[in-house]
């Protein structure tokens, strides 16, 4: 046996029951939430749109939900004997994680990407470089807010602190010695 459902309750509560009362929508607003007047004629600009009451949209992180943030794309380069594979994360972070992701895939370019012949002349330099030009538009940002999810990443070490990293000096001290023997030679 199934009970009638009132069309009125989305919920399905039970006739008799003690939530059949309708409510009524109160006549006046909540205290403390009083409504805005909406501006007058002069107060808008000439899209309609009045600057006073408009809230400012400003872009969160991805990672921690932390403001502000800015569109920025981190590159990943690893150069195998045969193969080339790039990769790109691009999305919405903020100082502290847009920090976390340069640091680990530049660190990771930097001990993957020379063991192609074309990788250590071309492909792998300009990664790099173009990971310093994300990194700068990070930089710009101020330090985000209080982190409210737990999920903003860790910086870690810098760069040229991590152990990954120092394995790029050697590739790139032969590439630089076959660069200065084709000058010289």
């Amino acid at each position: 046996m199934s009970l009638p459902i009132s069309p009125g309750d989305p919920y399905g509560a039970v006739p008799g029951g003690a939530y059949e009362a309708p409510r009524s929508a109160p006549a006046q607003p909540v205290p403390g939430y009083p409504l805005r007047p909406r501006p007058s004629a002069p107060e808008a600009d000439e899209t309609g749109a009045d600057a006073r009451y408009a809230a400012p949209e400003q872009p969160v992180c991805q990672v921690c939900c932390g403001s502000p943030a800015t569109e920025v794309a981190v590159r990943h380069h690893q150069g195998l004997l045969l193969f080339l594979l790039f990769r790109k994360q691009k999305g919405r972070f903020c100082r502290t994680c847009g920090t976390a992701l340069f640091r680990g895939l530049t660190a990771r370019t930097l001990w993957q990407g020379w063991w192609h012949p074309l990788s250590a002349l071309i492909f792998n330099p300009l990664t790099i470089v173009v990971n310093l030009r994300a990194r700068a538009k990070i930089n710009h940002l101020p330090e985000p807010g209080y982190d409210l999810l737990g999920t903003r990443r860790d910086p870690g070490k810098p760069v040229f602190r991590r152990p990954a990293a120092l394995v790029a000096v050697v590739p790139a001290a032969f590439v630089l010695y076959v660069l200065s023997a084709l000058v010289v030679g």
